[in-house]
């Protein structure tokens, strides 16, 4: 699938790209805003001061991660047309990380609901949302130590500013990424929003499945019920694509199977 001409997809500049490229991926996660970008980013779309100050925050412990992890590469996506507008060539990007060995141990296949560490500030310890954030991840995630036990390429991120969307920018960085696995060699994971999916599927990615999220809570508040209300609305989706992005119902064998898929009516 040919890159759009007009978009480029090149490595990310820690210094002279990062304001403008974690800024797009802000913007894109605030629109639309639903309740697994909420329970991510602490602050995003409340406004004001404590938003700007919750961006900041975000922004230096993302970039601390990405200076520090030398198996995590950061893309970003440009249109050079912006630039005769006086804007900033940074539209999108992406986030990938490496593993050449099985990064899951057999002690802790299970992922600890407590110990759940996510990278930039979190809400207050023993609030709703400090627990549904936890809940939200550790049920998402639970199916990693079984898909992800052997050398893989994990999909962190994909995205584009709203108003690049169905315009081929996400393709863009489809194709870039899906060249660097097929040239790695390795399969690849990733966990899609219902916006995106359709996008990893013209690339050689199948659904996985799409995890069942339950949630409890004594007495929830009325915020409680609007996000798990969201995000049961909006299925979470993970998807897995083999070597070389060949993927045929029924006859490519899934790893951790060790057979193909089927199902009974």
């Amino acid at each position: 699938m040919s890159q759009p001409p007009k978009y480029t997809v090149t490595a990310v500049d820690f210094d002279k790209d990062w304001d403008s490229l974690f800024a797009t991926y802000w913007d894109s996660w605030k629109t639309p805003l639903q309740a697994a970008g909420q329970l991510t980013f602490v602050g995003i779309g409340t406004g004001g001061q404590a938003e700007k100050a919750a961006f900041t925050a975000t922004k230096r412990h993302y970039l601390a991660e990405a200076r520090s992890n030398p198996n995590q590469v950061w893309v970003k996506l440009e249109d050079p047309e912006r630039e005769s507008r006086g804007l900033n060539r940074i539209i999108g990007g992406g986030i990938w990380t490496v593993y050449r060995e099985n990064p899951f141990r057999a002690s802790a296949s299970r992922i600890d609901v407590e110990g759940l560490k996510l990278t930039g500030p979190d809400f207050e310890v023993g609030s709703e949302r400090y627990h549904l954030r936890r809940e939200l991840y550790t049920q998402m995630w639970s199916w990693r130590p079984k898909l992800m036990a052997t050398a893989h390429v994990y999909g962190q991120g994909l995205w584009v500013l709203p108003e690049y969307r169905h315009k081929g920018g996400a393709e863009a960085v489809m194709n870039h990424w899906v060249g660097v696995v097929d040239d790695l060699g390795m399969e690849a994971y990733l966990e899609a929003s219902s916006i995106a999916a359709s996008v990893y599927l013209k690339f050689g990615f199948t659904i996985v499945e799409y995890p069942t999220l339950l949630f409890q809570r004594e007495d929830p508040s009325t915020d409680w019920l609007r996000l798990v209300r969201d995000m049961q609305s909006h299925p979470i989706g993970i998807m897995w694509r083999p070597k070389g992005g060949k993927y045929s119902e029924g006859k490519t064998p899934l790893p951790w199977l060790g057979r193909p898929r089927s199902f009974k009516l």
